[in-house]
């Protein structure tokens, strides 16, 4: 028999109610102590947690916003480089318009020759560039309502592309405007002409253009006030100026316009140089419309008026550095036509009388607005509808049997001197060789302008020791891309 069961119960008692009171105890303190550190623990858990949201948060935001921009970005590069490509496809089919030009002519002559009783001159396709080449540069019905898709598509009697593959896949569209250079003053030297003749040109012209003839001008203002450096400058100041800009010598010239003469007298280079920013003249010849900005006298208030009235419109623009001198009268603004003219014939009522060359500018766009056909095959037939002459297929004729002779909107025919005709006739011609095109490619929020002057001039020939000759395409004398 062993100890623990011959011990009596009085001895054993006490030991079990240490081991209670152990128990107790230890419930006792896992009650008050166990829950405290539980709760100590909870709340880490929950600000790690939290800490850690937080931090992922954030990354993510900018994970976010880094995909989100470098997504931007990539759409607006390929739209961006699709515009360009749409720009360039519109220049490259301009460029083969002109090119086919010639073909095109052959096409009308007969129904040309119906109308007007002559062969048809050099025909201004760069003019409906915009139209003709539509479907190249616009997905069908883009830019339409439904309703207007819908009415052109009924009023269509033909399309030649409705079955051609690719031309629904376009990305965007682009918009092109192109113009004859020749149908602006040219104010740089003259290609045909040299020295005092070439200045004598350029210098009537621009003085005719800007009103200089007329008394009263509507151009008065402009000459009289101050310019942004506190100078007043006259239209013979301007003029001068203009020609010293390009003319080899470092004389100052001075324009007469009764005289109808080109002296040179002192420095050129004084003024400029009492600029608080000096600078010399260039004697060259401009190389862009923009470095007229740079001659005495041109302002903004100038440059609205004679130089580019509505910005970034190649259309509206007056002035030109490229071309021969000559102008063409089935492409040329009436006022540009009628600084052309008077700049042989001043003193005629046309170009002295303010109202006459009202109605010259005004008739002459009214049957261009509604006849937009070339009306003179040859500068000899512009000189005609001047005179009033012609027979019953030409203008001037064709205008008197529709407003009758006494009309007030008949304006009054000029006299050409005999002795002038030649030198005017000289100085207008029928065809167009320097285009300027410029193609706006737009695709979603991205938009690339291409602007180009190109030469067709088929007695081109390059520079030498270079040998070769006109192709076919033209060849460029200004590219400039935005």
């Amino acid at each position: 028999m062993s100890a623990a069961t011959t011990m009596p119960a009085s001895q054993r008692a006490p030991r079990r109610r240490l081991r209670l009171v152990g128990s107790a105890g230890s419930r006792r303190h896992g009650r008050h102590a166990s829950p405290e550190r539980g709760k100590r623990q909870r709340g880490i858990a929950l600000v790690v947690a939290i800490t850690t949201v937080a931090i992922l948060s954030a990354m993510l935001a900018e994970m976010h916003e880094a995909t989100s921009t470098a997504f931007a970005v990539s759409m607006a590069e390929r739209d961006r480089l699709q515009a360009e490509y749409m720009a360039d496809s519109g220049l490259d089919l301009t460029r083969l318009l002109v090119a086919g030009e010639p073909r095109i002519r052959q096409l009308v002559t007969p129904m040309y020759q119906m109308l007007i009783g002559r062969p048809p001159p050099t025909l201004p396709v760069w003019n409906l560039a915009d139209s003709i080449l539509a479907p190249f540069c616009h997905r069908p019905g883009m830019g339409q309502s439904p309703a207007e898709g819908e009415d052109a598509q009924e009023g269509a009697t033909f399309d030649a592309f409705s079955s051609a593959q690719g031309l629904q896949d376009l990305p965007g569209t682009c918009t092109i405007v192109s113009v004859a250079e020749n149908s602006k003053i040219n104010i740089n030297d003259p290609l045909y002409l040299d020295g005092d003749r070439a200045r004598r040109s350029v210098a009537m012209q621009l003085f005719a253009l800007m009103g200089g003839y007329q008394s009263p001008s509507p151009y008065d203002p402009l000459f009289q006030s101050e310019d942004a450096d506190g100078q007043f400058t006259s239209r013979q100041d301007v003029v001068s100026s203009i020609l010293d800009w390009w003319d080899p010598d470092t004389e100052r010239s001075s324009f007469d316009p009764g005289a109808a003469t080109v002296t040179s007298a002192g420095s050129e280079d004084d003024l400029y140089q009492r600029l608080d920013d000096p600078y010399e003249i260039k004697n060259a010849p401009f190389d862009s419309l923009e470095e007229l900005r740079l001659v005495r006298g041109i302002g903004d208030d100038f440059s609205a008026t004679f130089v580019e009235p509505q910005p970034h419109d190649p259309v509206s623009r007056v002035l030109t550095i490229y071309g021969s001198g000559a102008v063409n009268p089935n492409e040329a603004p009436p006022a540009v036509l009628l600084a052309r003219v008077c700049s042989y014939v001043d003193d005629q009522p046309l170009c002295t009388d303010p109202s006459e060359a009202a109605k010259f500018i005004q008739l002459l766009s009214t049957v261009r607005a509604m006849i937009p056909i070339p009306f003179f095959t040859r500068a000899a037939d512009f000189l005609t509808f001047l005179e009033g002459r012609g027979g019953a297929q030409d203008l001037y004729p064709m205008l008197v049997g529709y407003l009758g002779p006494d009309s007030p909107l008949l304006f009054r025919p000029i006299t050409v001197p005999a002795d002038k005709r030649r030198d005017m006739e000289g100085s207008f011609v029928t065809g167009a060789r320097i285009i300027e095109v410029q193609v706006t490619g737009q695709v979603g929020r991205s938009s690339v302008t291409l602007d180009a002057i190109l030469n067709f001039h088929d007695r081109w020939t390059p520079p030498p020791p270079n040998a070769g000759r006109m192709p076919g395409l033209g060849i460029f004398h200004h590219f400039r891309i935005d």
